[in-house]
Parts: C-alpha cells; structure tokens; sequence
C-alpha cells in the first residue's frame, strides 16, 4: 500500500513539476515576445495583405536584419554576463573602415577580414581591461569606447566621407541565397539557435547567467568571474566587427554613418525580447531575435504603407516601455 501511495506521489509531484514549467513558459520573455511577433506578423498580413509574408518582401526584410541579428546575438552574451557594451555600433563602423580600407589597398578578402576582426578584438580587449581589470563602470568605459572608436572610423575614412571598396567575391557571397531567403540571415538566424542552447543546456551557458545574476555568489561557486565577462566582451567586440565586414561587403563601401546609432536599436530589441539593462542572467538569444525581427517587421510594414518611418521610434518606444512592465509584473528575475 505505501509504494503504491509513493509512486501516486511522485506521479502527482511530476505532474505539477511540469505543469509548473509550462507555466513559467507560457508566462516568461520568450512567450510574450513570441506573442507580439505573431501579432506584428499578422498586422503585416491583414493591412498590407499578402505581399507581406512574400519571398520577395521577407527576403528585403532578412538582409536589412542581417547585421543587427549577428551583433545582437554576440552583445547579448556581454548582457547576460551584466555587461552593457555600447561600444558596438562604433565598432561596426570601425570594422566596416578598416575592412573597406584593406580592400581598397589590394588585400584579399580573407585577409582583411581576419586583421579586422584580430584589430576588432584587439579593442574588445581593452574594454574588459577598463571593466574587469581595473573595475569601471560598463556603461562609462564603453561610453568612452564609443566615442573614441567612432573618432578612429572618422579618420580612416578621411573627408571624402567614404571608402569605396567593391570586391565582386565578397558581395556575390553576402548575397547568396538559399530557398529564396538570403543565405546569411539564415546563418544569422541558426547562429541565436546556437547561442540559446549554449545559454539554456551548457554549463558555460549556466555560468554567464550565474555571474550576470550575482557574481559574487558566481565567485564563491567557484566560477571565474573575469574569464566569463573578458570572454564575453571579447565575443561582443568580434560579433561587432563581423557585422562591420558584412556591412562593407554589402554596400561595397563604409561611410562615416555606417553603424551609427546601432547599438541603441540592438538594445532596445534586446529588452522587447525579454534582457535587462540593469542586471545581466536575464534572456533567451531567441526572444533577442524575435525582438529585432519584431521591431523590422513594424518597420516593414509602415515602409509598404508610404507611412513616415518616425513612427517607427515610437511603437519601439511603447513596445519597449510594455516589456519593462511586464518584466516587473513576472518579478524581473527570472531567467528562461
């Protein structure tokens, strides 16, 4: 009689462990960006009507999210970790100049490419000395990082405001294709797969939480809390730097706005899909996607529609202040 009352117990117990879990997914980041996402797409689909969900139209939509889905999936492992790189949209610019600059002195394209990302990492480097080295503030370090980074772009590529560099094996390979869709927004897309088994099934994964929640306590775990964040910089500044090659590749030139303003648009689509700025452990690289898809889905459509992109800045902003709420709402600690 006991071990059929035992295994009654344990059934119950599993039962409500699992319905615990499908709740906390249903009710978590990912499910309430997942939510807006269907939402945005179905706006797409009844006001603009089919011509939204296109090959053609998804297609546009998948090169213009190219970059900022590579940089964000990096940044985000810097956000889990409690670090906020705002250096990035410089380093884009920085690494779109240096690699327009190699080509346009006959270098080949993998050469450039790899100086650039080895000079990209280079600078990583020398955040996570300021913040973990010496212990600055994230935001101030990158802050000046931003501005200095921005300066080097500046110079490099001089007053004529461009460097035109147009290699034909770089451009025909950012713009291959693959069912329609361009090939490197799929890889982008794998690429947050990647990151969020990395966070959610890996004890790496489990330790950039640990230290982004409390790195304290991260320390006295027995984690080493200045490999996790240095390392994560380090992959914040080379994601930057490949979005600045890819950039380049693309437009077969960099120009003094090239990445201007990209970290606040990464960021921000970072907190609609359920990170925080204030404290790291907290995110899932696929809601970080979903947000940036989210927020050029919206953007999108008001293009189709002849609709002044200003508005733009305005659904993000509400889109942004809803996902504060209900980050607060589910407790602001919880981590998918």
């Amino acid at each position: 009689m006991s071990d059929v009352t035992a295994t009654s117990t344990g059934h119950e117990s599993g039962r409500k462990g699992m319905s615990e879990e499908w709740r906390a997914r249903l009710t978590g980041s990912v499910a309430s960006i997942s939510l807006t996402f269907i939402i945005v797409v179905a706006v797409g689909w009844f006001w603009v009507g089919p011509k939204f969900l296109s090959f053609s139209n998804v297609s546009i939509l998948g090169t213009f999210v190219i970059v900022p889905l590579v940089v964000g999936t990096f940044a985000s492992v810097a956000l889990l970790s409690g670090v906020v790189d705002l250096s990035i949209g410089s380093m884009v610019g920085l690494g779109s100049a240096l690699f327009a600059t190699f080509i346009a002195a006959g270098w080949d394209p993998a050469s450039s490419a790899a100086v650039t990302l080895a000079i990209c990492l280079v600078f990583g480097g020398i955040n996570a000395l300021a913040i973990v080295g010496f212990g600055a503030q994230p935001i101030a370090a990158t802050l000046g990082s931003l501005v200095a980074l921005r300066g080097i772009s500046w110079v490099l590529v001089g007053q004529e405001g461009a460097i035109f560099a147009f290699n034909i094996d770089m451009f025909n390979l950012v713009g291959t294709t693959f069912l329609g869709l361009p090939a490197l927004f799929l890889i982008a897309i794998g690429m947050a797969l990647v990151a969020a088994f990395i966070v959610t099934k890996t004890q790496l994964g489990r330790h950039v939480q640990a230290v982004g929640g409390d790195d304290k306590a991260a320390s006295r775990a027995g984690i080493s809390v200045w490999k996790v964040r240095t390392g994560a910089l380090l992959l914040s500044a080379f994601g930057a730097g490949l979005g600045g090659i890819i950039y380049a590749a693309q437009l077969g030139s960099a120009a003094r706005a090239t990445g201007f303003g990209l970290e606040f648009e990464v960021y921000a689509a970072l907190m609609i899909g359920g990170y925080s700025i204030l404290r790291g452990g907290v995110g899932n690289p696929i809601g970080g996607a979903l947000g940036l898809l989210a927020v050029a889905g919206v953007s999108n459509i008001l293009d189709l529609k002849a609709i002044s992109p200003y508005f733009v800045d305005i659904i993000v902003g509400l889109l942004l202040l809803a996902a504060v709420l209900l980050d607060r709402l589910r407790g602001g600690d919880a981590f998918e």
